[in-house]
């Protein structure tokens, strides 16, 4: 998902990171993290995908060039002919700043919505942190 891309969608129907990202982005995302050692290679990532299930070696090619047209991955080198790929954010950078962009999409287009769901929330919150009194 490009934060600032008009045409991301965001997957209310999707679990985890696969509401940002389409399904072969986010287990080529999660390989990078796990395995840039600080860079991977498409081989790399297709050789652990391969193994997983049937996949072209030019499919995921593709994939990770468009996850670095989208800027969650950099191309930082060449290993002969191929590029070496490192992720833009880590794992947890990514969340925080696509949790981010969302919730100021929602503030921004719903503001009255938006401010009264958080007022809620922090009144939970609050009422949860507090024990009951006992009267005696």
């Amino acid at each position: 998902m490009r934060l600032h891309d008009e045409n991301a969608s965001f997957r209310f129907n999707q679990v985890g990171l696969r509401k940002f990202l389409g399904d072969l982005e986010c287990e080529i995302m999660e390989l990078v993290w796990k395995n840039a050692n600080p860079t991977v290679t498409v081989r790399e990532i297709y050789d652990i995908l391969r193994h997983e299930r049937q996949i072209a070696y030019t499919t995921v090619m593709t994939t990770m060039v468009r996850l670095a047209e989208k800027g969650l991955l950099r191309i930082v080198d060449k290993a002969g002919l191929a590029n070496c790929y490192s992720p833009a954010e880590n794992r947890e950078e990514f969340i925080r700043n696509t949790v981010a962009r969302v919730l100021e999409i929602f503030i921004t287009e719903f503001p009255n919505e938006a401010q009264r769901y958080l007022s809620n929330m922090g009144s939970a919150k609050s009422s949860k942190a507090k024990p009951p009194v006992k009267k005696r």
